[in-house]
């Protein structure tokens, strides 16, 4: 577990107690045991002065070494000029023999002061002895035992170490007060900066303990609130970034200084084989602006045609200012697709062809004839050919305006279409039928609609029935052609087929563009113009349905879906 700052500092506290109370007690004891053994050096040097004093006086120094030591309460042994012992209080019996080797008599005999600590016998405690020199060259020495001063010692040892040792357990409670007082408000502010580190900016602020810490606790409430602010600031335009790149229409890459993506957003993925690594078209681009440049191309991605533009990104950084070759942190890649743009021209272009190319068949007719007419004298039944023939090609030349006018009117929509009505599904089905019959009298055509309503207006749903029995009838080849229409959900689906030659497989959906046809050449000596389908579709689109073709095996199948009307009864009857 994680210490805290409370405990590591009792801690130390304690340590550097326990070090200079230690020394402390130490140095004391030491200095009080030197004390007390001064304290006897002084003493035993003036009585053995005194011992001096009453020897030179008294004599005798047999009688008098015993009683003098009695009042001195110490041993003293009385050593003449030759060596030999003249007088000892605790033994008589030594008296006449030589002192042998005393370094302290020694010492004395050079008329200073000798000092030792040793045992005069092996079965006596240690002595402490002082030897002054005396007249006559005799030495004076006082013994004292020991053990009292380490007695003493011992006694101020054991006071000293009892009341260190309270003083100890006081130090320790009152810094354990100290520290405590000092670190709750430290612990206070960390517990509000893990908080903050969390992202929990709502955290109750630290304690106010004044001081420098109640400066710091302040300081972190300022900060807190400033940085909750600031994240709330960073957090919205975060969001708002976000919502802004994943909404665009363009793709967007964004790769680093080793050319790894970092971001990508919706509108690119689909323009990537992997969104985790840029395709090899790409990689000259971003390389380029990598290096400080700006590049641009049109390529070809995932069978898109893409416009993409790729600039450096950042700045390059300090180490790289001041040289010619700037290269940048990181780049992005703008991606536009224009697929629907190039087709869009490439339709523009061959609308404009097929529409030019279906007017100058009529045209140039039309102006054939009357240039023969203005130009030469003709008989009447040739005027009257001639005549019937330019009619004829203007006819062909209107309907074919009205067509793209229709097409062009039904590019708004519902906003064009008018509001959908209810319209008996059946009854625009006999109508188309009889005007079908009207001009193709053997046309076999079967009816199988129930009596349906649908959401639609009458004109638009006239003109997407008429076309499709009229375009079975024509390229059916003469078989039959059958209508029929069901119910399927909310939903009502006409289905106009035949048993002709049929769409050949991948034209389904291109059968429906304007001007589009497969055997041109039959189609227009049959009068079509290529728009019939596309205004079906475009008619069908704006009454809010769809409509398909299907393989019939032979033949082809159109289906019409529109919406049910909610008062038509969903049951089926023939007619």
């Amino acid at each position: 577990m994680r210490s805290s700052l409370r405990n590591r500092l009792l801690i130390t506290f304690l340590l550097l107690v326990v070090v200079v109370g230690t020394g402390t007690l130490f140095a004391i004891e030491r200095t009080l045991a030197d004390d007390l053994v001064a304290s006897l050096d002084a003493r035993l040097t003036k009585q053995g002065k005194e011992v001096a004093e009453w020897l030179r006086l008294a004599g005798h120094p047999d009688r008098l070494a015993p009683r003098l030591a009695r009042v001195t309460g110490t041993r003293i042994t009385i050593i003449g000029a030759d060596g030999l012992i003249q007088g000892d209080s605790l033994d008589r019996a030594t008296v006449g023999r030589p002192i042998g080797e005393a370094q302290e008599v020694a010492r004395a005999r050079r008329g200073k002061i000798g000092r030792a600590i040793r045992r005069l016998r092996s079965d006596e405690p240690q002595q402490y002895l002082v030897a002054l020199p005396a007249d006559l060259g005799r030495v004076i020495r006082l013994a004292v035992p020991l053990g009292d001063v380490i007695e003493t010692r011992a006694r101020m040892r054991n006071r000293l170490l009892v009341g260190g040792g309270f003083g100890l357990v006081g130090c320790l409670l009152l810094s354990w007060i100290f520290i405590r007082a000092v670190t709750r408000p430290l612990q206070s502010m960390t517990r509000t900066a893990e908080k903050l580190a969390r992202g929990n900016y709502d955290a109750p602020p630290p304690i106010d303990s004044g001081g420098e810490l109640g400066v710091l606790a302040r300081a972190m409430n300022h900060m807190a609130a400033e940085v909750k602010g600031r994240i709330g600031e960073l957090t919205q335009q975060r969001d708002l970034l976000s919502v802004v790149f994943g909404g665009l229409v363009e793709g967007v890459v964004v790769v680093d200084r080793s050319g790894t993506i970092v971001l990508v957003n919706d509108a690119a993925k689909p323009m990537l084989d992997d969104p985790t690594s840029l395709p090899a078209p790409i990689l000259p681009l971003v390389t380029r602006a990598l290096a400080g440049e700006q590049a641009d191309d049109e390529l070809e991605l995932m069978g898109r045609a893409v416009r993409a533009s790729a600039r450096p990104l950042g700045d390059p950084g300090p180490e790289w200012r001041g040289r010619d070759s700037l290269p940048a942190p990181g780049a992005i890649v703008v991606l536009y697709d224009v697929t629907r743009m190039r087709a869009l021209e490439s339709v523009r272009r061959e609308f404009l062809s097929n529409a030019a190319h279906e007017l100058r068949t009529p045209v140039t007719s039309i102006a054939g004839y009357a240039e023969t007419l203005l130009g030469s004298a003709v008989d009447a039944a040739t005027s009257k050919e001639f005549l019937q023939t330019i009619q004829r090609n203007a006819s062909r030349i209107a309907s074919l305006v009205n067509d793209l006018v229709l097409l062009d009117t039904l590019g708004g929509r519902a906003t064009a279409i008018g509001e959908r009505t209810r319209v008996s599904l059946a009854q625009v089905v006999q109508d188309a039928v009889l005007t079908a019959r009207g001009v193709t009298p053997d046309a076999q055509i079967a009816i199988s609609v129930p009596d349906l309503a649908v959401l639609a207006t009458r004109d638009g749903l006239d003109h997407v029935v008429q076309n499709l029995i009229d375009n079975a009838i024509k390229y059916g080849g003469g078989t039959p052609v059958s209508v029929t229409a069901e119910v399927v959900g909310a939903h009502v689906q006409l289905a106009v087929a035949d048993r002709g030659p049929g769409i050949p497989r991948g034209q389904e959906e291109r059968i429906f563009e304007r001007f589009y046809r497969i055997d041109a050449g039959r189609s227009r000596e049959r009068g079509g113009s290529g728009l019939g389908l596309a205004i079906v579709k475009s008619q069908i689109e704006a009454l809010g349905g769809r409509v398909w073709v299907e393989d019939n095996q032979p033949g082809a199948r159109f289906v019409v879906e529109l919406d049910l009307s909610p008062a038509s009864p969903r049951s089926s009857q023939s007619s």
